[in-house]
C-alpha cells in the first residue's frame, strides 16, 4: 500500500474525478446526503487531502481517503467554558468496504500523523460516525470526550495540546447566556471583557440627564383664554374677550 497528499493546486481533470468518487463512496458510508470532500471544496480551501492506493503498474486503485484541515471552532472546555480555537480537525476518513479491517486505516491515519505532526488527541472530530470512536478508542485508547454542542467530539488532552493557537484560548474565553430567547435565536456568546465591562458599567451611578422643556413655539405659542364655563359653574365674575366676532 502507498499514501501520497495531493496538492489542491495540482488536481487534474483525473485526480478531480478520483477525489470525487471517493468523497461521495465516503457520504454514503455515513449516511450524508452531500459529500464533506470534493475536488471543488478542495480547491476553495487550505485543507490536506491523504490518499491511499494500491499499487498495480500504473493503474492504481484508491481504497481509502483521510482529509484534514485547521478550522477555528467554539468549543467546551473541561470547565464548561466556551473558548474559541484554532484546532487541527479530521474532517474526512474513509476506507473501501472491500479493504477494511485489514489495517489500512490504521496504516493511512498513522501517515497522516507523522505528516502532519500531531497526536490523536490534538484533533478535533467532524461529526465521526460509531466505526470511528472504535476505530480511535481500539488504536489510540481515545474514549473520555468533553460533551460539546456542535458536531464536533474532542477528548481529553485536547485543550493541553501545543498545537492549537493560545492566543486565542487564553484571550477568547467565552460565556454562553441563557434568556427567554434561547430556543428562538440561539444561545448569547458574550467574552470575558465583556462581562467584566457589563459589571462595571451596572455599578457605577449614573445621574440621569436633566429635562429640559422646550417652550411653545408658533400659534399654539398664544396663551390660552380662561374657560367661561368654569367660571359660570363656580359663580365667578367671566372675562370679557377682546377677540373680534367672526
Amino acid at each position: 500500500m502507498t499514501t501520497g497528499s495531493i496538492a489542491t493546486g495540482d488536481a487534474t481533470a483525473q485526480i478531480s474525478e478520483i477525489i470525487n468518487t471517493i468523497g461521495s463512496l465516503s457520504a454514503q458510508a455515513q449516511g450524508l446526503s452531500v459529500p464533506v470532500t470534493t475536488a471543488q471544496k478542495l480547491r476553495n480551501s487550505d485543507h490536506h487531502i491523504y490518499l491511499m492506493f494500491e499499487s498495480n503498474d500504473k493503474n492504481g486503485l484508491v481504497v481509502g481517503i483521510l482529509k484534514v484541515g485547521r478550522k477555528s471552532l467554539y468549543v467546551f472546555d473541561p470547565s464548561g467554558e466556551t473558548v474559541n480555537v484554532t484546532a487541527p480537525c479530521v474532517l474526512d476518513f474513509y476506507v473501501h468496504e472491500s479493504r477494511q479491517r485489514g489495517g489500512l486505516g490504521r496504516e493511512l491515519f498513522e501517515h497522516m500523523l507523522r505528516e502532519e505532526n500531531i497526536q490523536p488527541d490534538e484533533l478535533a472530530i467532524d461529526r465521526p460516525s460509531e466505526k470511528l470512536l472504535g476505530f480511535l478508542q481500539k488504536h489510540y485508547g481515545l474514549s473520555k470526550k468533553i460533551p460539546q454542542m456542535n458536531n464536533f467530539v474532542v477528548y481529553e488532552g485536547f485543550f493541553a495540546s501545543k498545537a492549537h493557537n493560545s492566543s486565542d484560548i487564553d484571550g477568547r474565553r467565552m460565556h454562553i447566556t441563557a434568556s427567554p430567547n434561547t430556543n428562538l435565536f440561539g444561545p448569547t456568546f458574550t467574552t470575558t471583557e465583556e462581562r467584566r465591562r457589563s459589571t462595571s458599567q451596572t455599578r457605577t451611578n449614573v445621574a440621569p440627564m436633566p429635562i429640559i422643556a422646550q417652550p411653545p413655539v408658533g400659534r399654539y405659542a398664544a396663551k390660552r383664554p380662561t374657560c367661561s364655563m368654569a367660571q359660570i359653574i363656580h359663580n365667578s365674575p367671566t372675562a370679557v374677550s377682546t377677540e373680534p366676532n367672526r
